[in-house]
This record gives C-alpha cells, sequence and structure tokens, in this order.
C-alpha cells in the first residue's frame, strides 16, 4: 500500500527537478548558440533522448506499432511530431535574438494558448479561475516587458522578432499538447516521445551540421551535454510525477520555470558582472513574472477547485 504522504512529496519534488531544469535549459542554450546552430542542437538532443528511449522501449519489449493503427492516429502522431520538433527548434532559435528570462516568461503562454484550445477544440469549459488566471498572465507578460513596450512595436527591433519566435514556438507546443491528450488512448507516453524524437531526427537530418561539435569548447560541450541530459532527465520525471500526484498539481508546480531562469541567471550576474546574456530585469519586470507564474499556477490547478467545489456540493446534499 503507498503512503499518500510520500506520494505527494515524491509527485512535488519530481515536478520541482523537471521545472528547475527546464527553467536552466535557456541559459545553457544561449551558450551553446554560439559554436553551433539552433537545428543541429535540437538533433542532437533528439538523437541521444531517441537512442536511449530506444534501447529502454526494446529491453521492455514495448516498441509502438504505428502500422497497426488507424489512419487518424497516424495524421494525430505525424502533427504532434510536427508540433513538439518546431517548438523545440523556434524556442532554441528564438534564444539568438532574446535572453533566457525573456523567452522562459513568453513560452509561459502555452498555459493560455492550452486553455484556449480546450475551449475551442475539447469543449471544455472556461471558468472564473481560468479567467482571473488569463488576466495575471496577460498583465503579468505586460510588466515584465513595461520598459521595452515600444521597442516591441517595432519588427526591426531584435527582441521583438525573438518573441514572436517563442509565440510560435508556444502554439507549436500547444498543437502537440492538445493531439497527445488523443495520443495516449493507443500510446503510452514514452512510446509518443520516442515516435515523436525518430520523426524529429529524420526530418532535421538534411539541416544539420554535425561536424560542428568538433569545433566547440569544452563549455559548449558540457553545455550540450546538459541539453541532451535535460530532455531525458526532465521529460522522465515529468512523466514519473504524473504517476504519483495530480496532473494539474504537477502542471503547477513547473510554472515555477521562469523563477529558475532569473534566479539562475541573477546568481551568474552576482559572480560575473559583466555577464552579457541577461536581461538584468528591473523589480517591476520582476514582478510581471511573479504575475506569470501565479497565473499559469491558477490555470494549471483549475481540477483541484473544481473537485473542491464537487467535494463541497457533495457533503452539503448529504447533511440536508
Amino acid at each position: 500500500m503507498h503512503n499518500p504522504t510520500v506520494k505527494h512529496t515524491t509527485g512535488f519534488f519530481l515536478s520541482l527537478i523537471a521545472a528547475m531544469l527546464w527553467g536552466m535549459l535557456p541559459i545553457a542554450l544561449k551558450e551553446l548558440l554560439a559554436g553551433m546552430d539552433a537545428i543541429t542542437i535540437v538533433w542532437y538532443r533528439f538523437f541521444v533522448a531517441g537512442v536511449v528511449l530506444f534501447t529502454w522501449l526494446a529491453i521492455q519489449r514495448k516498441l509502438p506499432q504505428v502500422s497497426r493503427q488507424a489512419a487518424q492516429i497516424k495524421w494525430f502522431l505525424l502533427f504532434a511530431a510536427t508540433g513538439l520538433c518546431i517548438n523545440y527548434f523556434l524556442f532554441s532559435y528564438s534564444l539568438n535574438f532574446v535572453n533566457g528570462e525573456t523567452s522562459e516568461a513568453v513560452i509561459q503562454l502555452t498555459t493560455l494558448f492550452l486553455i484556449l484550445g480546450g475551449v475551442f477544440v475539447y469543449k471544455e469549459p472556461f471558468f472564473a479561475v481560468q479567467k482571473v488566471g488569463t488576466a495575471l498572465i496577460i498583465g503579468g507578460l505586460l510588466l515584465f516587458f513595461n520598459n521595452r513596450l515600444t521597442g516591441l512595436l517595432s519588427l526591426e527591433n531584435r527582441e521583438t522578432i525573438g518573441v514572436i519566435i517563442v509565440i510560435f514556438g508556444a502554439i507549436a507546443w500547444t498543437v502537440y499538447a492538445l493531439l497527445q491528450k488523443q495520443l495516449l488512448n493507443s500510446f503510452s507516453s514514452v512510446q509518443i516521445l520516442f515516435l515523436i524524437y525518430a520523426f524529429s531526427m529524420l526530418v532535421l537530418l538534411p539541416f544539420i551540421s554535425p561536424l560542428s561539435l568538433f569545433e566547440l569548447t569544452l563549455v559548449q560541450i558540457l553545455m550540450l551535454l546538459f541539453c541532451c541530459l535535460n530532455t531525458l532527465v526532465a521529460y522522465g520525471c515529468f512523466a514519473e510525477a504524473l504517476n504519483c500526484w495530480d496532473a494539474s498539481k504537477v502542471s503547477a508546480v513547473l510554472a515555477l520555470a521562469p523563477l529558475f531562469t532569473i534566479g539562475s541567471l541573477k546568481l551568474v550576474v552576482f559572480f560575473q558582472p559583466d555577464y552579457a546574456f541577461s536581461d538584468r530585469l528591473s523589480m517591476l519586470s520582476l514582478l510581471g513574472a511573479f504575475l506569470l507564474v501565479v497565473g499559469s499556477a491558477l490555470t494549471a490547478l483549475m481540477p483541484v477547485f473544481q473537485q473542491y467545489r464537487a467535494n463541497k456540493r457533495a457533503a452539503l446534499s448529504e447533511s440536508a
């Protein structure tokens, strides 16, 4: 019999590790982009993760049988793979134009897009708490860019280009997430990721520069290794957290990722005051980042609020 306390504690810490790793990812990618292009970085990440997942599934004798699936499932898989592949590339590529704090803040729009996708695609209700969360996300972004809003209105601004790229990356991830909900009826989450990684490796192969690996400095090689392991460990912690804890609570903890990005860069700047890849956020921008996190967490926790209200109604009915 599982101990609920241990289950909750394990789920929380696994979610926290995933949030920390995803929060630190843009910092490593930013350093790595000085020696390797975004497509090649993404390909190496897919390659390492794909090989490990293939080995794991082969040992477990659980390699996915795509040929046995209906045509609709194959199309869903194709579009989901395309969505996640585009997301990986655009997020990495955006860091040629913006720093880690900005990319991680804007990518929080995935929470908002996923809610809207659920409303329009799956006809899910749009609750009051989600409206509050949406307002906090939008307000948080406005505060985050408070002293840069005028510049963002110009397409000639490099930061504007970077923000637009991240937004399209968030849309691509939302497509993947919405389709995964259907694919989980036919495959496990590990099988879906393996198929997506395999697809992405083949699609990106003609565009990569694999020999640039040998031109990297030692620090950049370590950053690449971190990015590859990040793909495996973060998603592994995320998947295992879902086995231990409610998905809504896991998502709420993952919303902390921007704080790990900002905190890590604050630490780097403290030890290296002349570090170039930091936005050095003002207090108002930090407040905006905090509101983003709160808004994302609120919307993610909506199922918990629903369950609470349902239990309350049931208790009132019984007492009556």
